[in-house]
């Protein structure tokens, strides 16, 4: 990951072929001692996992998706768990037939670049599991 222009709140992050964007995010929060932001990113990737909750089950069901594909949109948050940062991340992925898939982004294996605008934002945001629904929930 490599910064290409920041300023006091804002950041302007490029992704390389073979990262993984949503871990990378979540290093980047460390190393910068980000407690909340916000983020959206457009790009291509080899690989993306999904996910889709069940709110009868309860839990995701997080599938891998192995194709070349434009990162038409990504974009979340990102706030504290346990002191680690978590990121909430969501994307929409465009396949070579025009196809598209779409859901919550847990891996994201950049293919050529991914290109994110970050915002760090004043103050820190937590997530706290909520029972009710199994998800930790900004809390």
């Amino acid at each position: 990951m490599k910064i290409i222009l920041k300023d006091s709140r804002r950041y302007f992050l490029r992704f390389d072929k073979g990262e993984d964007a949503v871990a990378g995010l979540a290093g980047f929060m460390m190393d910068k001692n980000i407690n909340a932001c916000t983020f959206n990113g457009v790009g291509a990737c080899s690989m993306v996992e999904l996910g889709h909750y069940n709110s009868h089950l309860k839990d995701y069901r997080i599938k891998p998706f192995f194709d070349e594909m434009e990162i038409i949109s990504f974009s979340g948050n990102g706030a504290k768990k346990d002191n680690k940062p978590a990121v909430e991340a969501y994307g929409v992925f465009s396949r070579n037939d025009f196809s598209v898939l779409a859901g919550h982004v847990s891996k994201l294996t950049v293919s050529s670049t991914c290109e994110v605008f970050l915002i760090k934002l004043d103050g820190e945001m937590k997530r706290e599991k909520n029972t009710e629904f199994n998800l930790d929930l900004l809390a």
